[in-house]
């Protein structure tokens, strides 16, 4: 062998060494998603609480975030969320689930699996997530490409009515009117990021 060549790695080895790095860049990406919960946690003490992280999984709780009851009448306001951090993340999407699941058409209504994502990119975090979640809870945001909807029959519904489109006057959620949720829309703005609207 002449000085200019290197011996190559054998192909284990090589693929121990990139194992190596991903797991770094996982581990050095879930401390920074932590990082920013607590951050969030901090700047919406009344709406973000009980944080806490199992591994790779985050629970909290979302409060004063009103969304209509699957099962049952009425209006939950407090949400047990778990976000799941699969073993590629960031190049796999995170996954949010609601321990309840509630009435929309991107909830899975037994999971309480949350679609959020339609495309994924590198740069979603579980602000973003949470962002979508608080919006899709109350109805300012849904997908309704059929590969994204889990309550079709709710969908239905919302499309069909004129009334309902209008998500920031009283909407019509599954055929149940509820004036309050849209009186609450009008209130927040969704200019600000790192506070939860």
């Amino acid at each position: 062998m002449c000085c200019g060549c290197r011996p190559l790695r054998p192909m284990a080895e090589a693929a121990a060494t990139m194992d190596v790095a991903v797991t770094a860049t996982w581990e050095r990406r879930l401390q920074a998603e932590w990082k920013m919960l607590g951050t969030l946690a901090r700047l919406n003490p009344e709406r973000l609480t009980d944080t806490r992280a199992d591994d790779a999984v985050f629970r909290m709780t979302l409060r004063g975030t009103p969304a209509l009851r699957l099962h049952g009448d009425g209006v939950e306001s407090t949400h047990a969320l778990r976000v799941v951090y699969p073993r590629f993340f960031p190049m796999a999407p995170l996954e949010l689930y609601l321990e309840t699941p509630v009435i929309h058409p991107n909830i899975h209504p037994e999971t309480g699996f949350v679609c959020l994502w339609d495309r994924h990119r590198v740069s979603n975090n579980v602000e973003h997530a949470l962002h979508k979640t608080v919006a899709m809870l109350g109805w300012r945001l849904w997908n309704a490409d059929p590969l994204h909807v889990m309550q079709p029959e709710c969908l239905l519904q919302v499309e069909s009515n004129e009334d309902a489109k209008d998500r920031l006057r009283a909407p019509l959620l599954c055929g149940v009117e509820h004036p309050a949720l849209g009186e609450r829309m009008l209130e927040q703005n969704p200019a600000r990021r790192s506070r939860l609207s």
